[in-house]
């Protein structure tokens, strides 16, 4: 979706300028070692952005009877895992938002796609899967919050990505 990837591309414009250059865990406990160094946020998202379509091989929501991937939930995905990760702190203060994250991103991103005028389906899909990004771990989520198919992607590569014990094959 053209359209999407744009919007995308210019919301990276506004985003803190932190983001590109920060370690991705705070306490350094949930990341493994080279995503908490500089530009730590960047390589957990590129990680996470890697494993989207052979994840979503695994998710049956996402397929269609040739089991391909959805093209659209993959563009949302792919939006969305860019997205989530982007106001994980802000550039005064020393504000971060911790768990809150995700939820925080995707006010922004409601804010900045709708004056750009996407589509507002496509826009409340990928705040969505930003906002719920994390899971069960996002706050507010129990065993019984459903998660969309693109969610459930999002999730899955986001907790692939960001295990600590990672570091413990390198």
């Amino acid at each position: 979706d053209d359209q999407l990837r744009t919007t995308v591309i210019k919301f990276l414009c506004v985003v803190p300028r932190i983001f590109y250059v920060d370690h991705a865990s705070r306490s350094g406990n949930f990341h493994p070692w080279w995503q908490n160094g500089r530009n730590g946020t960047l390589r957990s998202i590129v990680e996470s952005v890697v494993l989207l379509p052979p994840q979503s091989r695994h998710i049956r929501g996402l397929l269609n009877e040739a089991l391909e991937p959805n093209q659209h939930a993959m563009d949302v995905a792919f939006a969305a895992t860019i997205i989530s990760d982007t106001w994980k702190k802000e550039d005064h203060d020393d504000v971060h938002y911790g768990p809150e994250h995700g939820r925080i991103a995707a006010e922004h991103w409601r804010s900045f796609a709708h004056i750009k005028h996407l589509d507002a389906r496509v826009i409340e899909e990928v705040a969505d899967a930003c906002y719920w990004h994390m899971g069960l771990y996002t706050p507010g989520a129990t065993l019984t919050t459903p998660f969309t198919p693109v969610t459930e992607l999002v999730n899955a590569c986001d907790v692939c990505t960001s295990h600590s014990e990672l570091g413990v094959i390198y």
